[in-house]
């Protein structure tokens, strides 16, 4: 009978699977996080857009300038006497990418002392997306649970 000496010298089909299996694994694991971490940049890019609207929102009834409503995706005119005061933010999926696309709302009158207006998560694909929201009586924009109702009210930490 004839005895068979085992090749020790490199990895056998089975190693080379088992590795491969576990690279694909993290790879994958690595895809989806950095999907999440993209959808997230764009909220914090609404954020900041919204924060800078704010301003300009401040600028315009300082001048007895008149504010106007947002289209639901922004990009019309912020301020009714000057479009040098900018315009409301673009929040639409052609503007963000990453199969995001937000509705501006608003409430209130800009011409009163009490108003808020936000940018609500259509479609984010994130589970828990927040909602940028800007109020007069906290005189801020920031995120809250896309739960939550953005008012007049709301606390914006």
């Amino acid at each position: 009978m004839k005895k068979y000496k085992m090749n020790s010298e490199g990895f056998t089909l089975l190693e080379l699977m088992t590795v491969i299996a576990i690279i694909g694994i993290l790879a994958s694991a690595i895809m989806v996080s950095l999907s999440v971490q993209k959808k997230r940049a764009v909220v914090g890019r609404v954020l900041t857009e919204m924060s800078a609207t704010m301003q300009n929102i401040y600028l315009c009834k300082s001048d007895d300038g008149t504010i106007n409503s947002p289209d639901p995706t922004g990009g019309n005119d912020l301020c009714g006497i000057d479009p040098n005061y900018g315009q409301w933010p673009d929040v639409s999926e052609d503007a963000l990418g990453e199969g995001m696309n937000f509705d501006l709302r608003m409430t209130g009158e800009f011409d009163s002392s009490s108003w808020a207006y936000w940018a609500d998560p259509q479609g984010s694909g994130i589970s828990g997306a927040e909602m940028v929201c800007c109020n007069s009586k906290s005189g801020k924009c920031g995120k809250i649970d896309s739960g939550s109702v953005c008012g007049t009210d709301t606390v914006i930490k």
